[in-house]
């Protein structure tokens, strides 16, 4: 179980190693919490995590900001 659960990660950060040194670098400029916003379709240009729905459309829901979301 444990070793699967290392393969696992270890294959994750591998794939997404390049998502992740670009989050790194926006927490270091104080971007660490998340906003929701209106779900689109992703920008081709911006590294985002993108969702995929099972009929194949992709959206980005969240944004990465420097302000503490307010809660509605």
């Amino acid at each position: 179980m444990l070793e699967g659960t290392l393969v696992f990660l270890t294959l994750f950060s591998w794939v997404e190693r390049e998502f992740l040194e670009e989050k790194l670098k926006w927490n270091a400029q104080g971007y660490n919490y998340w906003d929701q916003i209106e779900c689109r379709a992703p920008d081709p240009n911006a590294k985002s995590i993108v969702i995929t729905t099972p009929i194949g459309n992709k959206y980005v829901c969240f944004k990465q900001t420097n302000m503490k979301p307010t809660q509605n």
